[in-house]
């Protein structure tokens, strides 16, 4: 995972500063990148904001307020340059349709959303692991 971008989309910035401070303590080798939107994540997807590389992996919280996540979900499936990023959805809020509409869209999973330090890091800690054992494609 060292040089890549991790794309993380949520409406509260905090969440991702709180995230960033995780991934330190961790050690994550990989650039955590934030999108206040699905707007803003398809720009650094495929716009004027194009991350280079593009990410491998993307957290969203499909359920925040202002995210049309399943919609971004479905555009990035649909793309052939995208679709093989490893999505997550990240949530608080149990929305089963939501849930199911993922689910259908080939997500890697559908995780509770951590708030507290501690159970940020062990969240990170797990997925770091995980990624650090897949391969991706180039």
């Amino acid at each position: 995972m060292v040089g890549a971008n991790i794309l993380l989309v949520d409406t509260c910035k905090t969440y991702f500063e709180n995230a960033a401070k995780a991934f330190s303590e961790i050690g994550i080798q990989a650039t955590l990148r934030f999108a206040k939107n699905d707007i803003e994540a398809w720009s650094m997807l495929k716009g004027d904001d194009k991350l280079l590389p593009i990410p491998k992996i993307m957290l969203i919280d499909i359920n925040a307020e202002g995210l049309n996540g399943i919609d971004l979900i479905n555009k990035i499936r649909l793309d052939f340059e995208l679709k093989s990023i490893l999505i997550f959805v990240v949530s608080d809020v149990n929305n089963s349709e939501n849930k199911r509409a993922a689910l259908n869209l080939n997500i890697a999973g559908y995780m509770h959303k951590p708030f507290e330090k501690g159970e940020m890091i062990d969240f990170f800690s797990t997925l770091n692991d995980y990624w650090n054992s897949i391969e991706f494609s180039s």
